[in-house]
């Protein structure tokens, strides 16, 4: 079993049924894809059961049913994409059960990687680079889940390499997402100790790296040149940091969601799947499925940024995580199709699941103390 856990960890930390399906052939991508949910549910069958994860189990049920009232495409593709979402929920939270905070450390490691990979190999006039994840914008996501979880690592050299590369790879997307999820776990981590001040004195080297790869592919993007120009202390145009704003795409959907705030508009309505996507999850399940998942979810998100708060001493790493998740939803609408996205998610929740064990087993231990002295 541990040689499919690392098949299906390669499979979806590096998004290989994706890469296949847009940048090689679209059969070997549908194969890949159906591969890694076959993989989970042969992984789940042979794997010993525990306690399914009936947070997202019942946020899903409420999800696909009632989206499915206002879905007017071929219905077969509806079931094919709902069959293949619970295959992987439920056979992902076993998966991620027996993941550790190493090997999850490790496989977004190599992933990162591959935006610098792109970006000595394939230059883009773009200027901005996603690496296996084919977006920029989820790259960064990657990069700064790798960058809250380094937070994990005792080894501190380990620790702080992670930190340079994933912040490197991060700043070759040029999300803003990224920039501004960085500097509040930052601030976080100043919390855990003020010796993280020291992660701000790498950020000199982070930037000379950046000029370096500059120099040799050109990084032909307008956020490099006005990160630049912050540096430099020359002025920067506050219409060019706001454009393609985010809120502006959000306000666009407002009156759809009012004229069904109940059981929304239907399966793919704001995911992008019939139309323009809203680039907001809340925005997306309230769009599409109403306020009862929207509630579900809003109270899934509270659970995990109030136990990760709670245990803050004893896993720093888990609210930096949470945050990242959270913030980094508000941004991208693709919680129920890009799996390792839920992955990670899943993966903080389980290690909420341990942490409180361990706080509860420590309480019973100095309750039994107490009453033998």
């Amino acid at each position: 079993m541990k040689i499919i856990r690392i098949i299906l960890l390669m499979l979806l930390l590096w998004n290989l049924p994706s890469i296949a399906l847009f940048a090689y052939n679209p059969s070997l991508g549908s194969l890949l894809s159906y591969s890694t949910i076959g993989l989970l549910g042969l992984y789940y069958l042979f794997e010993t059961k525990t306690t399914p994860n009936w947070w997202i189990i019942i946020l899903s049920l409420f999800y696909f049913i009632i989206s499915s009232f206002q879905y007017y495409e071929p219905f077969s593709d509806y079931i094919r994409e709902t069959v293949k979402y619970f295959v992987f929920v439920i056979g992902g939270y076993e998966l991620v059960k027996r993941v550790s905070k190493e090997e999850l450390s490790f496989f977004i490691f190599l992933g990162s990687l591959s935006l610098v990979v792109e970006a000595f190999l394939f230059p883009s006039n773009f200027g901005r680079y996603s690496g296996f994840y084919l977006n920029p914008n989820q790259a960064g996501f990657i990069c700064i889940s790798g960058y809250a979880l380094a937070y994990s690592l005792k080894n501190t050299s380990i620790k702080l390499l992670g930190q340079f590369v994933f912040t490197l790879m991060g700043l070759l997307t040029f999300s803003r997402t990224f920039v501004v999820i960085w500097l509040l776990l930052n601030i976080i981590s100043l919390r855990i100790s003020i010796k993280n001040i020291r992660i701000l004195g790498v950020g000199v080297l982070i930037f000379s790296s950046l000029v370096f790869i500059d120099e040799v592919v050109g990084l032909n993007n307008p956020r490099f040149k006005q990160l630049k120009n912050i540096v430099t202390n020359k002025s920067v145009s506050v219409n060019e940091i706001n454009d393609d704003s985010r809120t502006y795409t959000w306000a666009k959907f407002y009156d759809k969601i009012l004229e069904s705030p109940v059981f929304g508009n239907g399966y793919g309505t704001l995911s992008g799947k019939i139309g323009q996507g809203t680039h907001n999850t809340y925005l997306m399940i309230i769009g599409e499925s109403g306020i009862i998942p929207f509630t579900i979810f809003l109270a899934y998100i509270g659970y995990l940024f109030y136990w990760s708060f709670f245990l803050f001493k004893k896993a720093p790493y888990l609210i930096m995580q949470t945050i990242a998740v959270a913030l980094y939803l508000l941004t991208d609408h693709n919680f129920f199709v890009n799996y390792y996205i839920i992955l990670i998610t899943m993966w903080i929740q389980y290690q909420i699941v341990i942490q409180k064990k361990l706080f509860t087993d420590i309480e019973n231990q100095m309750e039994t103390k107490k009453i033998e002295t």
